[in-house]
């Protein structure tokens, strides 16, 4: 090599070399070390941590939930095809309105429902609530509550949704949409009842959801030595 040409190489081979960055030195615990940290606790220790860090969210969660207009759904989809496709336009306003009346009158009611099964219910599987995030405590009450709550919640649910007069406008417009109804996919329309109970116990759920994942992000939050520990060891 022309050794007139070496500095121009090396200068070149300066320019071109890749830069390294200095590595992240953050921790980031692997699922196993968490299994492994959990399994110093014992069964009865981890389904008590646990539901003490969900009643906590599940109060912060009622909280929220009961507040005027906090609680609200929508009307079912077949509405929107069955009005669409008949002559019944101009009652999906109404329809979502009365639903949602009756929905104000009884979100207090399940709100308490919600608390009141919570306090009976019986924790089986802690070590997999815990590791399923960010809701996995919720979608695991969700499951265990949900069928007792809607059976407690239902006879709430049809006297609000009556006296919110949702049956008859729904009768009024499956009969406008005749055969139409169930080519639309009217099942929930002639379950209105049903419906109504189910998005109010799904919606319910949707808000501990959210707080579970608050508490999950800072145990500090709670105020149970047990549970601010647990939790801590599955800080997202």
């Amino acid at each position: 090599m022309n050794l007139s040409l070496r500095p121009f190489f090396f200068c070149v081979a300066a320019v071109i070399t890749p830069v390294v960055f200095a590595a992240d030195t953050t921790v980031v615990p692997q699922a196993s070390s968490v299994v492994s940290a959990l399994a110093a606790f014992s069964g009865s220790d981890l389904a008590a941590g646990l539901k003490s860090g969900l009643g906590t969210a599940l109060e912060t969660a009622l909280a929220k939930m009961v507040q005027p207009g906090a609680l609200t759904i929508s009307a079912p989809k077949a509405l929107a095809k069955i009005e669409a496709a008949s002559a019944g336009a101009g009652q999906a306003d109404g329809m979502t309105a009365s639903l949602n009346a009756a929905v104000a009158k009884v979100a207090p009611q399940a709100a308490e429902l919600m608390r009141t099964t919570f306090k009976d219910v019986k924790i089986t599987d802690a070590k997999t609530a815990l590791l399923n995030a960010p809701a996995g405590g919720t979608q695991y009450l969700q499951k265990t509550m949900g069928p007792a709550l809607r059976e407690k919640l239902m006879p709430l649910v049809k006297e609000a949704v009556a006296a919110a007069g949702v049956e008859e406008k729904t009768k009024a417009l499956l009969a406008t949409a005749g055969p139409l109804a169930s080519l639309a996919g009217g099942k929930s329309l002639s379950d209105i009842n049903g419906y109504v109970c189910d998005q109010v116990i799904s919606k319910g759920f949707q808000f501990m959801s959210k707080e579970e994942a608050v508490i999950r992000a800072n145990p500090l939050l709670l105020k149970n030595p047990l549970a601010e520990k647990i939790f801590s060891l599955i800080k997202k």
